[in-house]
């Protein structure tokens, strides 16, 4: 397991590499603009981390609107609960375990958050489990959109039973 240390100073390292690369790459004349190596390593990450800002911000809002889509649903949950994270090829993992305790077959569509040891949200998807039965339990896999680094955990954000 690598360390939030760890992984900050991969992510600098990374930076710095594509920093001074990019400057070696550069025309030689001094007319300006600042190549400064901490200003230029903080620009690169501030970059990285708007990215997956708007990965997460993109993820969400297609959940939400998957959900607002929903008619006739009851908040659901309690019926739900989440395993914990696994890795499968180059993306994160999560079994999703779904019990309908009512009398009736029912659908469910809930969102899985992946988060950082930190609680930061890295990923939101959406996962349907179709006609569990009533008093059964029904399991899927929750996988996220693109590759998460470090240690996560998955939470259920919303479930809704139609």
């Amino acid at each position: 397991m690598t360390s939030r240390c760890g992984r900050a100073a991969g992510a600098i390292s990374i930076a710095a590499v594509l920093v001074l690369t990019a400057a070696a790459c550069g025309d030689d004349d001094d007319g300006g603009g600042d190549t400064s190596t901490p200003t230029a390593i903080a620009s690169a990450l501030e970059s990285a981390s708007k990215e997956a800002k708007d990965a997460v911000a993109s993820a969400s809002a297609s959940a939400a609107s998957k959900l607002d889509e929903i008619k006739d649903g009851v908040d659901a949950k309690a019926d739900a609960s989440v395993g914990p994270t696994a890795v499968d090829g180059d993306r994160t993992t999560a079994e999703v375990t779904v019990t309908n305790g009512t009398d009736k077959s029912a659908d469910y569509t809930l969102t899985v958050e992946f988060r950082d040891d930190a609680g930061n949200i890295l990923d939101i998807v959406v996962v349907d489990v179709d006609e569990v039965g009533g008093g059964k339990q029904a399991k899927t896999t929750a996988r996220s959109h693109r590759t998460l680094s470090g240690p996560t955990k998955a939470d259920i954000g919303r479930a809704i039973r139609h």
